[in-house]
C-alpha cells in the first residue's frame, strides 16, 4: 500500500526484519519490566537498529569499509550524505550499545524506568530514519513486496487497488484468487479450500507461524471459489453465512489485507512433508463379472411413478468389467430380488464415466482396487499396483 519503487529488494527485506523485531516490542506495556524481560527488548532493540542503519546505508551506498561493522560505525558513514548534521538519534543508541554490552558481556543489567520504553523510542528513530533517507515510514514499509509469486501478488495489488476506491466486496473477492493461487502453488498445502475456514487447517498452518484465529477469520470474509468447465476460479457468496454488505467494510477489508499478507509470507516456503492420500484420490474399483448373465439394478425413470422401483441399468458376461466406486449395502432391502435373497450382501456401484449408479449381488461379482487413471496417479504414483478390496 506504499510507494518502494527505487527502494532495492535486499534493502526493503533488512528493514522488514527491522520492522517485525520492533513490532514485538513496540507497544509493550509502560509498567516496570522484569529485568529479563528488558534485556531481551534491549537486544531486540539494538539489532533492528542494525539491520535499519545498514539497510540505509546500502541504499545511500555509505556502508562502512571495515570488514566486521558494528552498530555505531553505521552513523559517521550515513553522516556523509549530510556532513552539516548528525544522524537523528546517535547519543540515544550510543547509549543503547553500551547497555548492550553490559548485558551481553558483563551480566549487568539496567534500570527498567530508564528503558521501559526502548521499543517505542526504537520504532520512533528507525521510522524517522526511513523518511529522512528513503521517503518511506517504517509503518508504510509494505512486506507483499516478499510475495514471490507473481500471480499472488498482482491478485493482491489489485485487492490494494480496490480498497483504495472503497470497493471492499472486491477486495475480499481478489483476495480469494490471491488466496487460491497462494494454496495451488505451494504442495505443502494440501486440501485448503478458499473461503472455507477449518480448525484443521489452522492448526496445520500455525506450524508454519500463521496465527490460528486470523486465518480463520480471513476464511470467513472470502466468498468460495469453483470452476468453470475451462477450469477458470469463479467467486460464490454464501450470502446465508458471511456473504452479505454487513461484513463488506474498510475495517474487515484491512484486516483481511493485513492478515493475507502475514499467511502469505509465511507459507510461501512451506516445506514439503508426506500425508496421507485419500484413497479415492488414486484408487478406483473394478467390478468383474465372475458367472454369465449379472444384473446391475438401479434406480428407473425419475418420472415413474409405479413398479418396477429397480430396473437392469448393466448386465454383465462372464469376464466383462466396468469402473467406478463400490460400497457394501447390507442386508438386502425387502422386496428387491425376492424375500430368499435378505440377507445377499448387495454392492452399489457408482461409475462416473458410464453414468450410472446401480446396485449389484456380492457373490455375482469380484472387485479389486485399481490406479485412476488421472495426471496425480500418472505423476507421482505410477507404479501402484492392483490390490484386493477390502470392505
Amino acid at each position: 500500500m506504499s510507494n518502494q519503487v527505487g527502494i532495492a529488494q535486499e534493502v526493503l527485506e533488512r528493514l522488514l526484519v527491522a520492522k517485525g523485531l520492533l513490532s514485538q516490542i513496540r507497544d509493550l506495556p509502560t509498567t516496570r519490566p522484569d529485568r529479563i524481560t528488558l534485556a531481551r527488548q534491549i537486544l531486540t532493540a539494538h539489532d533492528a537498529a542494525e539491520l535499519a542503519l545498514a539497510a540505509i546505508a546500502c541504499h545511500l551506498g555509505l556502508l562502512p569499509t571495515s570488514r566486521q561493522t558494528y552498530l555505531m560505525e553505521y552513523f559517521p558513514a550515513i553522516q556523509k550524505h549530510h556532513p552539516g548534521r548528525e544522524v537523528a538519534g546517535r547519543d540515544y543508541f550510543g547509549q543503547l550499545n553500551q547497555v548492550r554490552i553490559y548485558i551481553k558481556h558483563l551480566g549487568i543489567f539496567p534500570d527498567p524506568d530508564q528503558w521501559k520504553r526502548v521499543g517505542e523510542r526504537t520504532w520512533a528513530y528507525v521510522s524517522g530514519w526511513c523518511q529522512d533517507y528513503l521517503s518511506l515510514p517504517l509503518d508504510d514499509v509494505d512486506e507483499s513486496a516478499l510475495i514471490r509469486d507473481t500471480g499472488v501478488k498482482q491478485s493482491y495489488d489489485s485487492a490494494v487497488e480496490a480498497f483504495h476506491r472503497d470497493d471492499y466486496k472486491a477486495v475480499f473477492e481478489l483476495l480469494a484468487f490471491a488466496t487460491g493461487k497462494l494454496f495451488d502453488s505451494n504442495k505443502a498445502l494440501r486440501n485448503l479450500v478458499v473461503g472455507l475456514p477449518k480448525a484443521e487447517d489452522a492448526i496445520k498452518l500455525a506450524a508454519f507461524g500463521v496465527h490460528a484465529n486470523d486465518f480463520l477469520a480471513l476464511q470467513e470474509f472470502l466468498p468460495r471459489l469453483v470452476y468453470s468447465r475451462e477450469h477458470n476460479p469463479l467467486v460464490k457468496w454464501e450470502q446465508e453465512k458471511h456473504g452479505h454488505p454487513a461484513n463488506w467494510n474498510r475495517d474487515a477489508a484491512e484486516f483481511c489485507l493485513r492478515t493475507f499478507v502475514d499467511v502469505a509470507l509465511r507459507i510461501q516456503d512451506a516445506a514439503w512433508i508426506p500425508g496421507a492420500i485419500d484413497f479415492e484420490a488414486v484408487y478406483e474399483h473394478k467390478v468383474t463379472a465372475v458367472v454369465d448373465n449379472v444384473e446391475i439394478l438401479g434406480l428407473p425413470p425419475y418420472n415413474a411413478i409405479k413398479p418396477p422401483y429397480q430396473i437392469v441399468v448393466r448386465r454383465l458376461r462372464k469376464g466383462d468389467s466396468l469402473r467406478g466406486i463400490v460400497s457394501r449395502k447390507e442386508p438386502l432391502l425387502s422386496g428387491l430380488m425376492g424375500p430368499e435373497s435378505k440377507q445377499t450382501v448387495i454392492l452399489t456401484i457408482t461409475s462416473w464415466e458410464e453414468k450410472f449408479w446401480g446396485e449389484v449381488e456380492a457373490d455375482k461379482v469380484k472387485v479389486t482396487c485399481v490406479p485412476r487413471n488421472n495426471s496425480v496417479v500418472r505423476d507421482y504414483f505410477p507404479d501402484l499396483p492392483e490390490i484386493d478390496y477390502i470392505p
